[in-house]
């Protein structure tokens, strides 16, 4: 059950990272940061949804264990983030930090779109 949730975690982080790479080439940093919530929204969802699939009736409370889940694929992008613009910040020019509200909206919107995800996973699967 551990390496599903890890999977889980690394596909969400990983692709809200990969969103803001591949936008990066057009859009300026100050406004990739103010759209990411948007990208760790969807990532979030899809974090929910494919626990689901992949654990289906092996989690009690799926709402539940998807909220924490999408809480904690929001820190770690939060973290993920910081880092990336702390060390390709000085490269780039912008000297663009990210503080506590940052990361408590990337939790927020994390968690509640894995939990929305996880949610319409189980009504796909009947569950």
């Amino acid at each position: 059950m551990t390496i599903a949730t890890l999977k889980s975690i690394f596909i969400g982080v990983g692709g809200s990272i990969i969103l803001a790479v591949f936008c990066s080439t057009f859009i300026a940093m100050d406004k990739i940061l103010f759209i990411l919530p948007l990208f760790i929204g969807f990532n979030g969802a899809m974090t929910g949804y494919r626990l689901v699939e992949v654990l289906k009736t092996r989690i009690r409370n799926v709402s539940l264990f998807s909220f924490v889940l999408g809480v904690g694929t929001g820190a770690l992008t939060f973290a993920a983030v910081n880092l990336a613009i702390n060390f390709a910040g000085p490269i780039m020019g912008d000297t663009l930090f990210l503080d506590i509200y940052d990361l408590f909206v990337y939790m927020a919107v994390s968690g509640i779109t894995s939990y929305l995800g996880a949610k319409l996973a189980v009504r796909y699967f009947n569950l």
